[in-house]
């Protein structure tokens, strides 16, 4: 079995050098890694057999030199090691994957104005504070665990990938002048990163019911509809009462079920 030198830069260890290194381990199951955290020599610089992360003042990855801090506008060493490994589109959907990424480049503080994540105090995380801490003090007893992260971020980003290409595919409709969505699934995974990213995103969302064999009908949050409205029609087997859900008893046609939600709509 093959066995490579991973080089990152030593004292504190932050979250960019620690998922790039993740990535990487996941990626490379039929390798053996030996990790080192010091300054990179520069024959280490010129060797593609030794990975450079987060240290060296280059971005090389023919080389496979991923360093960001001789370039301001250079995304973190993580998102570099992503587009490498041919994740960068996978993981990029990811809900914390760009936040991260300016973290790194310019800091909790100003990162957290620049998302409207309001205090910094959103970056402080007891778990990845013990992993980074964990990965300092034993680099090398560490790459298990990192292992399993990195193959752990990889499933979930897999996943939501998916979930958000299956409802830009989904039925989109226009419910009493509501914009709207249907997605022949019980899964709501992706629902808030693909309106996200949706120039025209909808306002409802019309799925099946993840426990019995109605619709569930959901409305996010400032729309123009109210699904306590209709709680009382027979069709309706439960309507909670702040009036962001409903479900239906059983499912129904889709043009009595376009009848039933307009009644939940309130106008602009």
């Amino acid at each position: 079995m093959k066995i490579q030198l991973i080089i990152t830069h030593p004292g504190s260890a932050h979250f960019d050098e620690v998922a790039a290194i993740s990535l990487i381990l996941a990626r490379h199951t039929d390798m053996v890694f030996r990790i080192e955290r010091r300054e990179p020599a520069q024959a280490e610089l010129d060797n593609s057999n030794a990975w450079v992360v987060d240290i060296g003042d280059r971005h090389e990855p023919e080389k496979r030199n991923f360093d960001h801090h001789q370039d301001k506008n250079c995304p973190a060493s993580f998102v570099l090691v992503a587009g490498y490994l041919g994740l960068l589109e996978t993981m990029s959907v990811m809900p914390w994957w760009h936040f991260k990424d300016s973290v790194d480049r310019i800091g909790p503080g100003k990162s957290s104005i620049k998302y409207h994540a309001g205090d910094d105090l959103v970056n402080r995380n007891p778990v990845e504070t013990w992993l980074m801490d964990s990965f300092a003090s034993e680099p090398e007893s560490s790459l298990p665990l990192l292992k399993a992260f990195g193959a752990h971020i990889i499933e979930d980003a897999c996943m939501l990938k998916n979930q958000i290409d299956f409802w830009k595919n989904s039925s989109r409709l226009v419910i009493a002048g509501v914009p709207a969505m249907i997605g022949q699934t019980r899964e709501s995974a992706g629902l808030e990163e693909f309106r996200r990213i949706e120039e025209n995103p909808p306002d409802i969302v019309i799925s099946l019911d993840r426990r019995d064999m109605g619709w569930r009908l959901f409305r996010f949050e400032g729309t123009p509809v109210d699904f306590s409205l209709i709680s009382d029609h027979p069709e309706i087997a439960f309507a909670h009462k702040s009036g962001f859900m409903a479900k239906t008893k059983e499912r129904l046609a889709i043009d009595d079920l376009i009848a039933l939600v307009s009644k939940a709509v309130t106008g602009y």
